[in-house]
């Protein structure tokens, strides 16, 4: 039982050099700047595509008012005493039909162009933001790393004496300990205090402790086995 204590001793200690690299300041930073930076990309993505569908518009109104403006050109030109009466009023409503047209593709270019010019506007603040989270994410990574070389070490020590520690417990016990913890119940072996289970505090009837004085060990209500110290 000696050496299964000592086992789980270290065990315990590995796990909690473990858990304290996982939970680490940097390491939290690590994942939310990773997220700033998945995000930026994805924006950056959105916003390049809305810029395209714009010039793709731009150059579709660009097309139409040049167009128009040929039109209204040449109506402008013809000599006024070529038309005859009749039709004047029909060479005038082209005239202003057109110049309807331009004005209001006019006024929609104007709006995509500013559209445009916020879109990438935009683009340029997200990549810039990406390239800060990038700068901060290296730095936190380096960090990171250098924790993890840092209790790597140590890491190698308490499994390397627990390795040697594995010979020396029964099988059968040994068993127990790992099918036990991988139910996710830690500490596996517990001491009896004061009548109580010292894993779930649970009061333990006369007859059971009894029975751990005669056997040795005593299985609680919370899977852990419980022994006298």
């Amino acid at each position: 039982m000696k050496n299964m204590l000592e086992y789980q001793k270290l065990d315990m200690e590995l796990m909690r050099l473990k858990a304290s690299s996982l939970k680490s300041a940097d390491r939290a930073n690590l994942a939310k700047l990773k997220n700033i930076i998945v995000d930026a990309h994805n924006t950056g993505n959105k916003l390049e595509e809305n810029a395209q569908k714009l010039l793709d518009n731009y150059n579709k109104l660009k097309k139409q008012y040049d167009a128009n403006y040929e039109k209204v050109q040449k109506l402008i030109s013809t000599d006024l005493e070529s038309i005859e009466a009749d039709n004047v009023d029909s060479y005038l409503y082209q005239i202003n039909s057109l110049s309807s047209e331009l004005f209001m593709l006019d006024r929609n270019i104007n709006n995509i162009v500013v559209e445009i010019k916020n879109s990438l506007k935009n683009f340029d603040v997200t990549k810039k933001n990406m390239i800060k989270a990038k700068e901060k994410y290296n730095e936190c990574k380096e960090k990171c790393e250098k924790e993890v070389q840092t209790i790597t070490p140590k890491l190698k020590e308490i499994e390397a004496k627990m390795k040697a520690l594995e010979s020396q417990i029964p099988a059968d016990l040994f068993a127990k300990y790992k099918a036990i913890k991988a139910d996710k119940i830690f500490p596996v072996f517990v001491c009896l205090d004061n009548g109580h289970c010292s894993g779930c505090r649970v009061e333990l009837p006369t007859s059971r402790t009894n029975k751990l004085k005669t056997e040795g060990t005593i299985v609680c209500e919370c899977h852990r086995i419980i022994y006298n110290k």
